[in-house]
């Protein structure tokens, strides 16, 4: 019972502490929606668990973040916690059965999203993003995750001087499926030669893909400079990818005639 009672201590800590550094960084916007819920945590003395309940289900506190989330990891709010419109609650895109929620203060100091899990998955061995570290949490006994579910990956370099933002378009097989950006948290020019992952999730795909099938990637870059204009970049990222690929090929440049360019290496 002491174990589970620190939880319940942490818990409320990093809650209150948390902030929005990790959304911003990541390009995500966790608004609120119309009519926003509030929703109650409840604390059971007997078990020393924290719940939620949402979308008929009974949440528990499970982990925290253990990686930078992909920026369209968040894919609803559904509403904010304990009557606190800065402590809000999301659904996940990469979790398309809702056997998490993610719980977030966008009004704090710290950068530390809360995970919570589904209880009917206790004892069950279930699909988790891989951002989401297990705290191994007694309450959880020997409920198991795995990460089957791989992207596909394209590495893009920054190989000029005064980038704030790279924005993104994916076109899959021809259709255009999902956009986002990449940039720092500060809003700072981004250093020369910085590596950033895009990450391209079966659930983002949706239909216009088949598992274990090859299909056409087709990627569109803009760019926002120091000076915070919006310049398109030339040339586009094309090429046949599967789930789980890595291509470490692709360059962001600029020269005085065509401005800012992709190079494909």
């Amino acid at each position: 019972m002491k174990i589970k009672r620190s939880v319940v201590i942490i818990l409320s800590c990093t809650m209150l502490l948390s902030g929005c550094s990790l959304i911003n960084r990541n390009k995500v916007s966790i608004n609120l929606p119309d009519n926003a819920q509030s929703y109650t945590s409840i604390y059971d003395e007997d078990t020393g668990d924290i719940t939620i309940k949402t979308n008929g289900k009974t949440y528990s506190y499970f982990g925290t973040i253990g990686d930078t989330m992909p920026a369209t990891s968040v894919r609803d709010c559904l509403g904010y916690l304990d009557g606190d419109k800065n402590t809000r609650i999301c659904t996940l895109t990469e979790d398309p059965f809702d056997n998490y929620i993610m719980v977030k203060n966008v009004n704090g100091i710290m950068e530390q999203p809360q995970f919570f899990r589904a209880m009917d998955t206790r004892n069950r061995d279930i699909f988790t993003p891989s951002y989401i570290e297990p705290l191994g949490f007694e309450c959880w006994g020997s409920s198991a995750v795995h990460y089957e579910m791989a992207a596909a990956s394209v590495a893009l370099h920054i190989m000029t001087e005064g980038v704030k933002d790279v924005g993104y378009e994916v076109l899959i097989n021809g259709e255009s499926t999902f956009s986002g950006g990449v940039g720092y948290a500060s809003g700072k020019v981004i250093k020369r030669g910085e590596l950033f992952i895009i990450e391209i999730t079966e659930f983002e795909c949706g239909e216009t893909i088949k598992k274990g099938e090859a299909f056409n990637v087709e990627i569109h870059f803009s760019v926002t400079d120091a000076n915070d204009e919006v310049h398109e970049a030339e040339g586009i990222y094309y090429r046949d990818m599967m789930l789980g690929a890595y291509c470490n090929g692709l360059e962001l440049r600029q020269d005085d005639q065509s401005g800012y360019y992709i190079r494909n290496i």
